[in-house]
């Protein structure tokens, strides 16, 4: 199972990113508060952090490892039209063959945005990942 979560003392922004996230692929949700990584790992985690005023996009193995480590350029929510697709839409193939193994996700077209999902009450998030 994978756990999306965030820095230990993350701002709401980013902890609302991160729950939207677990909601579109049906991942758990954890607020860290004191929980360090060694609880978690047994389990696969994305998480969400701010550096230097930088939200950064990672995914850590069980093992600890980190598989993928990219700070995100913009972070867009806007309405969603139509049903809820709980499928992450990736356009980089680089971080679509990373993010496969841990949740549902289909390749989207060259030009899209880096990443785009449906979150929760009617949100669509579009990340826009920096090489």
């Amino acid at each position: 199972m994978t756990v999306v979560t965030t820095s230990r003392k993350a701002a709401d922004d980013l902890r609302a990113l991160a729950r939207h996230l677990a909601f579109a692929t049906g991942a758990r949700y954890l607020a860290r508060g004191k929980t360090g990584f060694a609880a978690l790992s047994d389990e696969a985690v994305i998480l969400f952090t701010r550096e230097h005023g930088t939200i950064r996009f990672a995914v850590v193995e069980e093992d600890g490892t980190i598989a993928f480590d990219r700070p995100v350029r913009s972070v867009r929510i806007a309405v969603r039209e139509g049903p809820i697709d709980r499928t992450l839409r990736i356009a980089d193939q680089s971080v679509y063959e990373v993010l496969k193994r841990y949740c549902d996700a289909e390749p989207a077209e060259a030009g899209a945005p880096s990443i785009v999902f449906d979150g929760q009450q009617k949100k669509q998030i579009v990340l826009e990942l920096a090489q």
